[in-house]
């Protein structure tokens, strides 16, 4: 029998794989439930495999025999056609595994959904500080010509960021050098920029590399933290679902000198599983003077667009643990209180919202750093969640005891996630970060809400001063 480690990474690999299609046919559970006989997958197996994400699952297999690991590829592989065909998201996973069974410099990356994913049907070349003689085809026209046209066969879109900047910067030569235009386009994207914030957004991206988007975009604007030592083709692979918690997996494969025929090595691979299919791939070529706002060039411009890496502060006041309230005047000068305000520096804007809407959205903050996320159709948490909400509630607030709503009820709390989202969107904040959005309640499943703000962002102030929430006292009585 397999270890337990590997017997979960198994069991995680097929059932990604069984559902990265979007169908699930009685065949394939049929094909899962004979892999399991043979490697010994129990049902504690199958509910523990939920909790190691994919990028974990495929390191495990890496380090296994020969034998283990091409006994896995040759289930998938038969499990995949069970329904008949075998889809491009299904034979993107069998290639991964196919590239692991024959030791190649690949792995597979998997991280919590943040921001906004940069690559999705594109395949990305990145290098931090170190290049490599092949590189030279990526940067003659007709080397990248040819490339991308082998990319193309395989429905992807080849992404070299020196090819991209040279487009932005080839539209304003073809405008006559000017960069109205293109001021233009990043001004509606991008409402709240100045005619300064639209200058240095597009000298950013007309003089951008490799290595620098690598380090301004993926690591600090996206958060998309893989760390390479050498030159590497990334590629996103089917999304997955971890303890509630939605998990982007990206494929990376070491650039290898012969780029020509790494890639078109890859491609076949890639088709070779697919049954005939046409391919459709809209990459803009040809129409220059048009700027297609799809694709990769709508995410970079998106990103772009935020003048500034965001680090902001959510700030919560423990009222009832003897905090001072947040003071602040609204528009007729009156002054104001609040709980709740999220911060950077000397900006702070307050996010009005009484005492049981604060210990509601602290209490999905808790439980989405505790346990990624909270799940209120879950009748055996249901006892527990009321008395974490009602501990929360007393520290905030100092009416305890006195008319405490019960988050049981799907009643109460529907108004209160409607204000925590209100109160959100209309703060001042959205006027001068596009991540706000990190802050807002996200549904992951039905009934499963989710807050994305990292741990480290999140402050409870109390009468002895301002701590991040895992340090405090509150948060370790709540998750002892």
């Amino acid at each position: 029998m397999a270890k337990a480690e590997l017997r979960k990474s198994i069991f995680r690999v097929l059932s990604d794989l069984i559902k990265s299609d979007n169908v699930i046919t009685i065949d394939e559970i049929d094909g899962l439930d004979e892999t399991c006989k043979k490697f010994g997958i129990t049902e504690q197996d199958r509910e523990d495999s939920y909790k190691i994400p994919l990028g974990a699952a495929i390191d495990t297999l890496s380090r296994q025999s020969d034998r283990v690991k091409r006994s896995v590829l040759k289930a998938m592989e038969g499990i995949a056609l069970k329904d008949g065909e075998c889809c491009r998201a299904e034979s993107l996973l069998i290639t991964t595994m196919e590239l692991i069974c024959e030791d190649n410099p690949a792995r597979v990356v998997s991280m919590e959904f943040k921001n906004r994913p940069l690559t999705t049907t594109q395949l990305l070349y990145i290098e931090d500080r170190k290049s490599i003689p092949g590189r030279s085809v990526l940067d003659s026209e007709t080397g990248y010509k040819e490339l991308r046209q082998i990319v193309k066969m395989g429905g992807l879109e080849l992404i070299y960021i020196p090819k991209v900047a040279q487009h932005f910067r080839s539209y304003a030569k073809s405008h006559g050098g000017k960069h109205d235009d293109l001021k233009r386009v990043l001004k509606l994207v991008s409402p709240q920029s100045n005619d300064s914030d639209l200058e240095n957004t597009i000298a950013a991206i007309q003089g951008m590399n490799s290595r620098n988007f690598y380090d301004f975009v993926l690591r600090q604007k996206l958060e998309i933290n893989i760390t390479i030592k050498e030159p590497t083709w990334i590629l996103r692979l089917p999304d997955s679902v971890v303890s509630g918690t939605g998990y982007a997996n990206f494929l990376c494969i070491a650039v290898q000198d012969d780029i020509k025929t790494q890639l078109q090595g890859f491609v076949d691979r890639l088709n070779s599983r697919l049954n005939a299919y046409s391919i459709i791939v809209n990459d803009g070529r040809g129409k220059e003077n048009n700027f297609l706002y799809n694709g990769f060039y709508k995410a970079l411009l998106d990103v772009m667009s935020v003048r500034k890496i965001d680090k902001w502060d959510l700030h919560i006041r423990l009222y009832g643990d003897g905090a001072e309230l947040y003071r602040y005047r609204i528009g007729d000068g009156k002054e104001s209180k609040c709980l709740m305000t999220i911060k950077q520096d000397n900006n702070e804007f307050p996010i009005p919202l009484s005492g049981r809407e604060v210990a509601y959205y602290l209490l999905l903050i808790c439980e989405s750093i505790a346990n990624g996320g909270v799940d209120f159709h879950d009748a055996a948490k249901a006892d527990m969640l009321q008395q974490r909400y009602e501990q929360i509630y007393q520290s905030v607030s100092k009416r305890s005891g006195f008319n405490i709503p019960d988050v049981r009820i799907s009643d109460a709390r529907r108004p209160m996630k409607s204000y925590v989202c209100k109160a959100i969107n209309e703060s001042e904040i959205s006027k001068h970060s596009a991540l706000q959005g990190v802050y807002l309640p996200e549904e992951l499943g039905k009934g499963i809400l989710h807050v994305a703000v990292e741990p480290e962002r999140v402050y409870l102030d109390s009468h002895s001063g301002s701590r991040p929430i895992k340090d405090t006292l509150l948060y370790k009585r709540l998750y002892k």
